[in-house]
């Protein structure tokens, strides 16, 4: 026997294995993936997933036993005003009403107001009414609900764009009366809304949208039927409403004082800096100038509310400051030029380069920042 071949055959009888097994591991893989087989199927009769429930007489669909109980709930916005941007608030005026197949289920009666700095919640009204609303096919009278929440709610205002800001305003209201496993809330679409005289003229109100959340708690509150490291799942009511600033007179108000700051400071370069007095004033006239800009500054941060972003009115201050301060760097040149004995060549520096410079590159950049936040808004 060949002692050379009995040596490569083995290698061969080994790779050989090595292939079979990896086909058997294959074909288990393929079997565990295909969809079972005819005979392995659920027999004749027996409810598919996804099927609807079992009717009840009179072909209308009867509740599982499983399946949380539910009402309808509306929202009316009645009214939305107060828009105060330093205090984070507003005031907000809210008609709820719910729809449900007992009094006892209304989410009305047990109510959360979220997001609310202080409000006032008025007494429930009830009442027991025909069902002609094509809810609830199975009750013949259904109880209607409605109840007010106004007063003032929490929002974090952003000024980031102003006065070219859209904001979205929350309000959530919760359902305590049981966890999503025994109640959840069906919002009404059909006949939830806003005002029309949210739209004051100073703000447009668009985009209004109700949907219903679900939000856990990392605690049960304590409640004995519930195990004790459990946690708390209700049913919330959200209602989203987009507002957006119609006018921008409140920016001209705003920014009407640090544009004159800036303009003034250009006109120092008019000045004849070969007088020694001029020199003086036009110094004086600068530093006027720029602590015009800085309280201006200060007066908008009190208006809109002091924010750890940097807004447009802040860019604008920021790059206005940083203009007069330049200004006052060439009043020093022009000033050093004068005592070399240049002042002929100081004064056209001033008037024919330096002025238009200034100010066409300050329209230009102010043209940019303005533009870039009324696109993102």
């Amino acid at each position: 026997m060949n002692p050379i071949g009995v040596r490569l055959g083995r290698p061969r009888r080994r790779l050989r294995a090595l292939v079979v097994w990896l086909l058997v591991g294959l074909m288990a893989a393929l079997f565990t993936l295909l969809p079972p087989l005819p005979s392995m199927a659920k027999p004749a009769g027996a409810a598919a997933t996804g099927a609807a429930p079992p009717a009840a007489a009179g072909g209308t669909p009867m509740r599982l036993l499983n399946e949380p109980l539910t009402c309808l709930m509306g929202v009316y916005l009645q009214d939305m005003r107060d828009y105060k941007f330093a205090d984070r608030s507003l005031f907000a005026s809210i008609r709820l009403w719910s729809v449900c197949p007992s009094a006892a289920e209304s989410p009305l009666q047990h109510l959360n107001v979220l997001n609310s700095n202080g409000v006032s919640i008025s007494e429930i009204n009830t009442q027991k009414l025909p069902n002609e609303s094509g809810y609830f096919p199975n009750s013949a009278m259904v109880y209607w609900s409605e109840r007010t929440v106004e007063g003032t709610f929490f929002h974090h205002w952003s000024a980031k764009n102003f006065p070219f800001d859209r904001h979205t305003i929350v309000f959530e209201f919760e359902s305590v009366r049981a966890d999503v496993s025994s109640f959840v809330i069906t919002p009404d679409y059909a006949h939830s809304g806003f005002s029309p005289s949210i739209n004051d003229g100073d703000w447009i109100a668009s985009g209004f949208s109700l949907n219903e959340v679900e939000h856990s708690y990392s605690t049960n509150f304590g409640k004995p039927d519930r195990h004790l490291n459990g946690k708390g799942t209700y049913s919330r009511m959200r209602v989203e409403i987009t507002l957006q600033r119609a006018r921008i007179t409140s920016f001209i108000k705003l920014c009407t004082g640090v544009y004159a700051a800036v303009i003034i400071a250009g006109m120092a370069f008019l000045m004849d800096v070969r007088e020694p007095d001029i020199v003086s004033g036009r110094t004086g006239l600068l530093v006027g100038c720029l602590f015009a800009a800085i309280v201006n500054m200060q007066q908008a941060e009190s208006t809109l509310g002091l924010s750890e972003d940097i807004t447009l009115t802040d860019t604008i201050h920021i790059v206005s400051i940083l203009y007069i301060l330049f200004a006052s760097v060439l009043a020093l040149v022009a000033y050093l030029r004068c005592e070399a004995e240049r002042e002929d060549f100081a004064r056209r520096m001033d008037r024919r380069i330096h002025l238009p410079i200034y100010l066409s590159s300050f329209v230009v950049v102010n043209a940019v920042v303005i533009a870039y936040a009324a696109i993102i808004g």
